[in-house]
């Protein structure tokens, strides 16, 4: 509902919003080798990473299971492509900076919403999660360090 809130405002304001839509890879991997802690950590590393790539005027949060989505204002022209490899690095300076023993990763996509596009959110939702699952196609299964 929130998500909604804040595409809704963007679009009052005359402004893009930026609809991502985040899915966490191998978390059945982790939950199996490491532990179901280790399975959560990585969830709540995942919320905490896209709260602060929603920045303090968006919106972030678990859809559910491995899924996250954030909204928030968007004034680039590259369809969410820098805000998506900001994302990824993030990632990469996380696993590179603690001492666990497994990479904490996603698949995301994005869509960039126009505020005369009469797109829904669900409707943006749903184009990010089609390239979304065009990345996932191609990432590693492999979670443990140093592999």
């Amino acid at each position: 509902m929130e998500c909604l809130i804040k595409q809704k405002r963007c679009h009052r304001q005359g402004r893009d919003a930026l609809v991502v839509y985040a899915d966490m890879n191998n978390l059945k991997i982790i939950n199996d080798r490491y532990g179901h802690e280790e399975g959560d950590f990585s969830l709540k590393v995942i919320a905490d990473r896209l709260a602060g790539a929603a920045g303090k005027d968006g919106v972030a949060g678990r859809i559910g299971g491995d899924e996250f989505a954030y909204v928030c204002p968007y004034d680039g022209s590259d369809g969410g492509l820098e805000t998506l490899a900001a994302l990824y690095a993030a990632f990469q300076s996380f696993n590179e900076g603690t001492d666990k023993v497994y990479n904490v990763t996603i698949s995301a996509g994005a869509c960039v919403v126009k505020p005369d596009s009469g797109m829904t959110l669900e409707e943006a939702l749903s184009v990010a999660d089609e390239q979304l699952y065009e990345v996932k196609k191609l990432r590693s299964k492999e979670v443990a360090k140093g592999v």
